[in-house]
């Protein structure tokens, strides 16, 4: 195979989407079934070399094996492969990226084109592939443009600094959106200032997707300038966006007391009541699948006003596949990116591809089910996505379809919030978001896995110079632990340095100590300055809030 990117390149080489439908026979043009190539000024000649030659090995491969391609090593470079129906993307970036950060931006891109665009085969059909590229070049932009390297590396959100945050402020964020939720139309929602997460009700990984529109919105402004309107025709937003049956079943099994504060126009009695994973299937928006549906499915999108009852969603039964590599070390078995299984409507599960396999019940565990449930490979439920924007400030909420058709409704989320939105936004205004302070003697991150975010002493935008070696060793360890489920603890060091990192369900820490280290000839000395890692990682973390005893 081809391996023509320059060495030198960093980061993200190449994005594509290629539709194998469009190229059955030997005369078809390779050309007429790449949907979207990134970056858009490769030659046309090397955008059909690449994708011919790389589609047709791993759908090769895939058959030989009989389960899906997930990565394709090359000899310096390697690529994130995601396959669904004739749709074949790729993902390629350089060989010191880990291996599962690159796995996860390729899921991302595809997420996000899914929550704002629906079903790809469905998206082709209605819309010009012109129109389509601009979608995957500004998702792909937006997950390439993370304020730092490292918030790349572990796909973290960015939120605003609260240590120079009044925590009252905080406080009054979760309130509004407390009130919000009190509308029986509405599921959940965040706030966010200057494309920064305020407080969110949303699982971090929706909140994500949610911030690509609001960034690039807020983009726009500060180019264009701040509107001094405020009525509610210009300070109101809404679009349709689409969730997965996993993401839907998340914002309904949090119970809220939706009975309190707001009156609607009337509607059915089961719409009044508190939204359970226990609610029956009366209400007129419960939503019935056949078993065999998949996103590509065109009749999905009619089966949303179905009437038909359906059984709540219980925990998803997933299977863990196992397979080996080929001889380009090929790796195949994309864990549960099989299709919802056949039989019943209860427990979705991925089919696993004749391979064999080890097979475990997730116990509602949401983490694992959003791993492992590509957008592109299940049924999508379109809702709506409401906006109310006060200047730098928006109040992002998922709403029910006929949420904009409820008048009463409408005014009584927007007027019971304004003041406070209002007041909210002049005080983060205010709020300076303090510059960097000078180097340390040591750099540290902290990820929390739970959130999604991440703490660090590192400037925004950093990742060169001297720090250029604690991304990279950060990096590696960050791969080691994701492939290495029982490793808890490392070091690793070299002539200069030595990195500490430790990991639990939780959270990753990674902790680098400025300043000589002594040495010997290889041989363990219980006096190298490494072991002594782990006690100052604790003593020096305290101080940032970080208790990792």
């Amino acid at each position: 195979m081809a391996d023509f990117i320059p060495s030198d390149s960093k980061g993200c080489h190449y994005f594509f989407l290629y539709d194998g439908s469009k190229v059955r026979g030997e005369g078809d043009p390779t050309k007429e079934g790449i949907c979207y190539f990134y970056p858009e000024e490769t030659a046309v000649d090397k955008q059909e070399l690449l994708c011919g030659q790389l589609a047709g090995v791993c759908r090769c491969i895939s058959e030989l094996s009989l389960s899906r391609t997930r990565l394709v090593r090359l000899r310096r470079h390697k690529f994130a492969i995601h396959m669904q129906d004739d749709f074949f993307w790729a993902l390629g970036c350089s060989m010191d990226i880990p291996s599962v950060s690159i796995c996860r931006l390729l899921h991302k891109v595809i997420n996000l084109f899914c929550f704002y665009n629906g079903c790809v085969r469905q998206s082709y059909q209605l819309h010009s592939h012109e129109r389509l590229a601009s979608h995957w070049s500004q998702y792909l932009t937006h997950l390439l443009a993370g304020p730092s390297e490292l918030h790349r590396l572990f796909s973290s959100m960015t939120t605003i600094d609260s240590t120079n945050v009044d925590p009252l402020l905080l406080l009054k964020a979760a309130l509004i959106l407390q009130a919000c939720q009190r509308c029986p139309l509405v599921l959940a929602g965040c706030i966010l200032f200057r494309g920064r997460v305020v407080s969110t009700q949303m699982s971090p990984h929706l909140t994500m997707k949610i911030m690509v529109h609001e960034s690039e919105t807020y983009k726009s402004q500060t180019t264009k300038g701040q509107s001094s309107s405020s009525s509610f025709s210009d300070a109101v937003s809404s679009r349709t966006v689409f969730l997965t049956m996993f993401e839907l079943q998340y914002l309904q099994s949090v119970p809220v007391d939706k009975q309190l504060g707001f009156h609607s126009t009337p509607v059915k009695e089961p719409l009044l009541r508190p939204r359970t994973s226990s609610d029956t299937s009366e209400g007129p928006h419960k939503v019935s699948f056949s078993p065999g549906s998949s996103a590509s499915d065109d009749s999905v999108f009619g089966q949303v006003a179905s009437q038909t009852s359906a059984e709540p969603l219980g925990p998803p039964l997933l299977h863990r596949d196992v397979s080996g590599r080929a001889e380009e070390e090929v790796v195949g078995g994309c864990p549960g990116s099989g299709q919802p299984s056949e039989g019943g409507t209860g427990a979705q599960a991925a089919q696993v591809f004749h391979t064999g396999g080890t097979e475990f019940r997730n116990d509602g565990v949401w983490e694992a089910a959003r791993e492992s449930s590509l957008a592109a490979d299940t049924p999508l439920i379109p809702m709506t996505l409401y906006l109310h924007r006060v200047k730098g400030l928006v109040l992002a909420l998922l709403v029910e379809p006929h949420f904009l058709c409820d008048k009463a409704a409408m005014e009584e989320v927007y007027h019971s919030c304004l003041a406070s939105l209002n007041g909210l936004e002049a005080h983060l205004r205010t709020v300076s978001p303090g510059a960097p302070g000078p180097a340390g003697p040591y750099v540290f991150a902290h990820f929390d896995r739970a959130h999604s975010t991440l703490m660090t002493n590192m400037s925004a935008g950093a990742g060169g110079g001297p720090e250029r070696p604690f991304v990279r060793a950060a990096s590696l360890l960050h791969s080691h632990f994701c492939s290495t489920e029982t490793l808890q603890e490392t070091i690793i060091r070299n002539a200069s340095a030595a990195i500490y990192g430790t990991r639990d369900a939780a959270q990753e820490t990674y902790f680098l100590q400025h300043g000589a280290a002594l040495r010997n000839s290889g041989i363990p000395n219980h006096q190298d300055s490494a072991f002594s890692l782990p006690a100052k990682t604790r003593h020096r973390l305290l101080k940032h809030g970080v208790n990792l005893l």
